[in-house]
């Protein structure tokens, strides 16, 4: 009894931990299904959310003074930004712009913890002597 019940218990463990890198593997890739709720995603929260989280990154930088009319400004800005690119992607899922569907924004939801920034991949270009 109580080696099958180890068996059991080790059985469980390793589907969990299979799964568990199976949808690792798979989140790092983007689909047009990702496309599409990232873009909604931006279109429905991105003011709501970049807005305040802004102002407050800015206030633990830059001291409540300077930083809530910073973070005011930039948020709305950034909020804005996410809500046009969410519409832009929720209108172009279908398609594979930008290659592979990878997202626009980084954090790719507004939710997701960390500033707002246009994804390095994107705003790449190469160098004179790089090869295609």
């Amino acid at each position: 009894m109580n080696m099958t019940l180890r068996g059991i218990l080790l059985a469980l463990v390793m589907s969990m931990a299979l799964t568990t890198q199976a949808v690792a593997g798979e989140l790092t890739s983007s689909s047009p299904g990702q496309k599409a709720l990232r873009g909604v995603a931006n279109l429905t929260l991105g003011l709501f959310i970049e807005w305040p989280k802004t102002i407050c990154y800015e206030a633990r930088e830059q001291g409540p003074l300077l930083g809530i009319p910073a973070g005011f400004l930039a948020g709305f800005g950034l909020g804005l930004m996410r809500t046009v690119v969410g519409a832009y992607e929720l209108a172009t899922f279908p398609i594979s712009i930008p290659d592979d569907y990878r997202p626009i924004l980084s954090p790719r939801y507004p939710f997701e913890s960390g500033r707002t920034v246009v994804s390095p991949a994107l705003i790449a270009r190469p160098r004179v002597g790089d090869r295609p």
